[in-house]
């Protein structure tokens, strides 16, 4: 059964801001039923733009009729497609928001785009990017405590100033220029197409999530502990992450870490099911990453090592 996603708000426009010099990029793949309500939270903006890696539905049909420019790339990974959006789309503004066909503009999102990004086009804060926080939406409601809110992402961003690299099942940026920090969060329906769509996904996001975490090993135990305990909040999150693959049990010692610790429990029921299904995401990179991991080693072990005579 889809979690549809709410109506977008009576003023996606954000009235009382001047109009935000900033083009919009939306990333598609058979998206219909998300379509329609991520453009329309888009109604602010004189500069969208979908890119699409070849949907089989109506999506690219809907976001024609929405007003929006169509564009096609095959899907690579996060990084390469968000790359590709900025060498290959004629944007009309130097400053681009990249949003997911799920996600959706608040006003609240808007006057702070038309208070950070100046009449000029230039940033305010002189920054070349300003990572993103997001409201995670589930059965109705806004998963504040076990999604870790806030959890920021580079979304908004220089297209002269910044680039992406794939990391995992997802992007990180990659500037020599500052990073900014916004305080509104865009909102995110991420269970709008289904639990059997969530859980097709995060069992594709599992096995990039498993070899990248195999790659990353070399990365020390006193390294991970430093950063845990000197980085900003975006480093000492990644930190945890790396320091949590070496957590045997690690979908339950997740569960129990998320509902008491992050008060989990404070989310009520949307809250409970979010984090056993995070729990068996967690779960599933922690066996894939075995099975690489006994994979690597067997590929290490001389021939004929360990055979049976």
């Amino acid at each position: 059964m889809s979690q549809q996603p709410s109506k977008p708000a009576d003023d996606p426009s954000g009235r009382g801001a001047a109009q935000p010099r900033v083009s919009v990029v939306i990333l598609t793949l058979n998206e219909e039923i998300n379509i329609e309500a991520c453009i329309a939270s888009c109604a602010w903006c004189d500069d969208v733009h979908v890119l699409d890696s070849g949907s089989a539905d109506r999506t690219r049909e809907l976001a024609e009729r929405g007003g929006a420019r169509v564009h096609v790339n095959k899907f690579e990974s996060f990084g390469r497609q968000r790359n590709w959006a900025i060498d290959h789309i004629p944007m009309k503004h130097k400053w681009v928001f990249h949003l997911d066909a799920d996600e959706r503009f608040t006003p609240e999102v808007v006057r702070e785009l038309a208070a950070r990004i100046g009449p000029d086009g230039e940033s305010i804060d002189r920054v070349a990017c300003y990572r993103n926080p997001s409201k995670m939406m589930f059965m109705g409601r806004w998963i504040r405590h076990a999604a870790e809110y806030p959890v920021y992402q580079v979304r908004l961003f220089d297209r002269t100033a910044c680039r992406f690299q794939d990391h995992g099942h997802g992007q990180r940026e990659l500037t020599e220029g500052a990073i900014g920090t916004f305080d509104e969060p865009y909102l995110h329906f991420n269970f709008s197409k289904g639990l059997h769509d969530w859980f097709a996904r995060h069992n594709a996001y599992s096995d990039r999530e498993a070899a990248h975490a195999l790659a990353d090993e070399p990365v020390g135990l006193i390294e991970g502990l430093r950063a845990l305990m000197t980085g900003d909040g975006t480093e000492r999150r990644r930190s945890l992450k790396r320091l949590s693959r070496r957590v045997p049990c690690r979908g339950t010692v997740y569960a129990i870490y998320q509902t008491v610790f992050r008060l989990g429990f404070l989310d009520g029921a949307p809250g409970w099911n979010y984090i056993r299904m995070r729990a068996i995401y967690e779960s599933m990179i922690a066996t894939k990453l075995a099975l690489l991991r006994q994979e690597q080693q067997a590929q290490r072990r001389p021939p004929g090592a360990g055979a049976t005579p």
